[in-house]
């Protein structure tokens, strides 16, 4: 499956501090290395459109200051926007069984299991 590319949210309306992983940032520019991975099916949110205009209006959950990046049906998948390392940790949400989240250290741990969802 093809992944489209995506634009990140501008640091203007990030939070202060926040900053991306280059690795996603690298994705966002050319997506042609998830092609890689087996059964990746998540799509990234585009600042760009309504939906990731809407994602990002609606990013507070359980009191978390969050940055929506992808999303795979009712799982969505979120940056800690608190996070100034940038290497922030990602919570990835079941919308359908809230509160029920999971939590990976790192860009790079979602990238390597998010094919398992």
């Amino acid at each position: 499956m093809k992944v489209e590319s995506f634009t990140p949210y501008s640091s203007d309306i990030l939070p202060q501090g926040f900053k991306y992983p280059s690795e996603y940032l690298a994705l966002s520019k050319d997506t042609s290395s998830l092609s890689t991975i087996p059964n990746f099916r998540w799509w990234f949110i585009s600042s760009e459109n309504e939906g990731g205009k809407l994602s990002y209006k609606m990013r507070k959950k359980n009191g978390l200051n969050l940055i929506p990046f992808a999303r795979y049906f009712d799982w969505a998948a979120y940056f800690d926007g608190e996070d100034t390392t940038g290497k922030p940790m990602v919570y990835v949400f079941d919308l359908g069984d809230m509160p029920y989240h999971i939590i990976f250290k790192d860009f790079s741990e979602w990238l390597e299991k998010a094919s398992t969802f």
